[in-house]
């Protein structure tokens, strides 16, 4: 029978984009050595490279995201948490993967309005590159959307867990790793 997990599957998905994002950034370091070695060999130097970097770097951190979120490498100071009620501590999970789930909700409204704006302006970086912004706008959103979807996707786990009563699934996708840790 095939895992009932939305955010399983989601899960396996998120492993595939963080490796695609750690090639993307050995990519962008090999392009860099490239240009530090062209420039302290042959003294001269590749046209924008740390503009490329900077889009690397940052459309690999917005795929990347949902990776952390499974791996539960995201912040999370539980001094208090850990001391509450099993209860308790289920709801406050609830309430974290919902918060968290919104702020990132209002940062894809916010991105997704940034992209219109660049492309209703036809807007390019001022570099010599020029290159269009909707291109790795447009990347970075597609990661930060798919980053909203598998925490929609991990919320409504945990609060199907719930409602059906399953405890131990529930610690086992909402609770922290220290949590979990615990005897």
């Amino acid at each position: 029978m095939a895992d009932p997990l939305i955010s399983r599957k989601l899960a396996r998905l998120a492993r595939l984009a963080a490796i695609g994002s750690g090639l993307l950034l050995l990519g962008a370091a090999g392009l860099m050595t490239v240009e530090i070695l062209s420039r302290r060999l042959f003294h001269f130097g590749l046209i924008g490279v740390d503009e490329l970097a900077g889009y690397a770097f940052a459309i690999a951190m917005a795929w990347g995201f949902a990776q952390a979120l499974f791996m539960r490498a995201h912040i999370r100071v539980d001094l208090v948490y850990l001391r509450l009620p099993t209860g308790v501590q289920r709801f406050l999970d609830v309430v974290a993967l919902g918060a968290f789930t919104g702020i990132i909700g209002i940062l894809v409204t916010h991105a997704f309005g940034t992209l219109a704006e660049s492309l209703r302006l036809g807007a390019r970086a001022s570099t010599p590159l020029a290159t269009p912004l909707w291109i790795p706008q447009a990347l970075w959103l597609a990661g930060l959307i798919f980053f909203l979807i598998c925490l929609a996707g991990l919320l409504f786990d945990l609060v199907r867990a719930l409602a059906r009563g399953d405890q131990a699934l529930a610690a086992e996708l909402g609770a922290s790793e220290s949590a979990l840790r615990r005897p």
